[in-house]
C-alpha cells in the first residue's frame, strides 16, 4: 500500500511538474510562432522578434537565482501555481494590449519571471516526490513540456492565427495557462520525499565547483542555439518557400520530435549504464547538423533541417537536468537557480542571430547557430569527463 502511494504521488508529481512548466513556456513560444503575423501587426522586423524572445530569456536570467532560493522557501505546489497564474496573465497581457514591440516585450518580462520560477519549484517536486529509479524518465517527461508548448504554438498558427487572429491564441494560451494553475491543486505534505533520502545517501554534491560552471557553459551555449533556431524558425521557412500554414505544421512536428526525443532519452537514463551528458553531446551534435540544412536553405532541406535542429538543441535539457540534480538532491531549487548565468544564452542567442541575418545574411545566421551548438556538445563531453572524476570513489569491501 505504501509503495503504491508513493508511486501514485509520484507521478501526480511529474504531471504537474509538466503542466505547469508548460504554462510558463507558452508566451514566448507562441510569440516565436506567430513571429510574422505578430511583427507585420505591430510594425517591427528580425531584430525586433529576436530581441523580444531574448527579453524573456533574459528575465529568467536576472530572476533565476533569486527565485530558485523561493521555490524552496514556498514549496514546489505553491510556487508552481504562483507561476502558472503568472504566465496567464502574461497571455492575456498580450492577446488585449501588446499594441507595440514595447508592451510585447513587457509581457514577456512577466512570462519570463514566472518561468524562472516554474523551472526550480518543477525540479524540487520531482527530486522530492520521484524514485531514484524513475527520475531520468521523470526529467525526460518535465522537460517535454517546453516543445509541448511549442507544438500547441505551432499548431495554432494555422488553426487560430491565420483564421481569428493571432491575439485570440494568445487568449487561449491564457486560458490554458490559468487552467494548469488550477490542475496543480493542493500543497502535499511537506514530509521528506524517499528519493530525497535516497539521494543523500547515494550521490554526494560535486567536489569541484569548476564542473559546474563547464556544465553551465555548455547548457548556455546549448540554450542559446536552441533559442536562436526557436525564435526564427518560422520566419526562415516562410523565406525559403513554405506557406505560413505550411511552416507552423513543421514548427509543430518538430516540437513532436523534441517531445518523443527527451522522453525517450529520460527512459534510457533510468535503463541504461552510460554517461549522460554524453547523450547531451550526441543530441546537440545532431542539432548542429539540422542547423547547418537550415544555413542550406530551400523548401526541401528544411522541413528536415528544423525536425533536426529543434529535436536536437532542445532534446538535451532532460538528460542535462538528471545529470545535474541526482547529483544535488538536497537543494534542487538553489542548483537550478545556480545555472541562471546559462540562461544568458538565451538572449544572446536570438540577439546574435538577428543581428547576424540583417547586417550579413540569414545562411551566416544559421552557420554561427550550427557552430554554436557544436561547442556546447564539446563541453558536454567535457562535463562528462569532469563529472566522473567529481564522483565519490565506489565503496570497497
Amino acid at each position: 500500500m505504501v509503495r503504491s502511494a508513493g508511486a501514485a504521488s509520484g507521478r501526480r508529481a511529474m504531471v504537474i511538474a509538466s503542466l505547469a512548466t508548460v504554462a510558463g513556456s507558452l508566451p514566448v513560444f507562441f510569440t516565436a510562432a506567430m513571429a510574422v503575423q505578430v511583427s507585420h501587426d505591430l510594425n517591427f522586423g528580425t531584430v525586433g522578434i529576436g530581441a523580444a524572445v531574448a527579453t524573456f530569456f533574459g528575465t529568467m536570467a536576472l530572476t533565476s537565482m533569486y527565485l530558485g532560493r523561493v521555490a524552496d522557501r514556498l514549496g514546489a505546489t505553491r510556487s508552481l501555481r504562483i507561476a502558472s497564474f503568472g504566465a496567464g496573465v502574461s497571455a492575456l497581457g498580450i492577446a488585449t494590449s501588446a499594441r507595440a514591440w514595447w508592451a510585447l516585450a513587457g509581457w514577456l518580462v512577466v512570462s519570463g519571471t514566472a518561468a524562472a520560477l516554474a523551472q526550480p519549484a518543477a525540479n524540487r517536486l520531482l527530486i522530492n516526490r520521484v524514485r531514484i529509479t524513475r527520475l531520468g524518465t521523470a526529467f525526460g517527461l518535465k522537460q517535454s513540456a517546453p516543445p509541448t508548448a511549442s507544438m500547441l504554438a505551432g499548431l495554432s498558427v494555422p488553426v487560430i492565427a491565420l483564421t481569428v487572429g493571432w491575439r485570440w491564441a494568445f487568449a487561449v494560451a491564457a486560458i490554458a495557462a490559468v487552467a494548469m494553475a488550477i490542475a496543480v491543486g493542493p500543497t502535499p505534505s511537506s514530509a521528506p520525499a524517499p528519493v530525497a533520502r535516497k539521494g543523500r545517501q547515494k550521490l554526494q554534491p560535486l567536489r569541484d565547483p569548476g564542473t559546474l560552471l563547464l556544465l553551465a557553459t555548455g547548457f548556455g551555449l546549448g540554450f542559446a542555439s536552441n533559442s536562436a533556431v526557436l525564435a526564427f524558425f518560422v520566419d526562415a521557412a516562410t523565406r525559403s518557400g513554405l506557406s505560413s500554414s505550411a511552416a507552423g505544421l513543421v514548427f509543430a512536428a518538430s516540437s513532436l520530435a523534441a517531445i518523443i526525443v527527451r522522453v525517450v532519452a529520460g527512459i534510457a537514463c533510468d535503463r541504461l549504464t552510460f554517461r549522460p551528458l554524453r547523450l547531451c553531446a550526441a543530441l546537440l551534435t545532431t542539432g548542429a547538423v539540422g542547423v547547418a540544412l537550415l544555413a542550406a536553405g530551400g523548401p526541401g532541406l528544411v522541413p528536415v533541417g528544423g525536425i533536426m535542429a529543434i529535436a536536437g538543441t532542445w532534446g538535451f535539457p532532460g538528460v542535462f537536468w538528471f545529470a545535474v540534480l541526482r547529483a544535488y538532491p538536497q537543494t534542487p531549487g538553489r542548483i537550478t537557480g545556480a545555472m541562471a548565468p546559462a540562461s544568458v544564452g538565451g538572449v544572446l542567442g536570438p540577439i546574435g542571430f538577428g543581428v547576424l541575418a540583417a547586417n550579413v545574411s540569414d545562411g551566416a545566421a544559421w552557420w554561427a547557430t550550427a557552430g554554436v551548438a557544436l561547442l556546447a556538445a564539446l563541453a558536454m563531453l567535457f562535463g562528462a569527463q569532469r563529472l566522473a572524476a567529481d564522483a565519490p570513489p565506489p565503496a570497497t569491501t
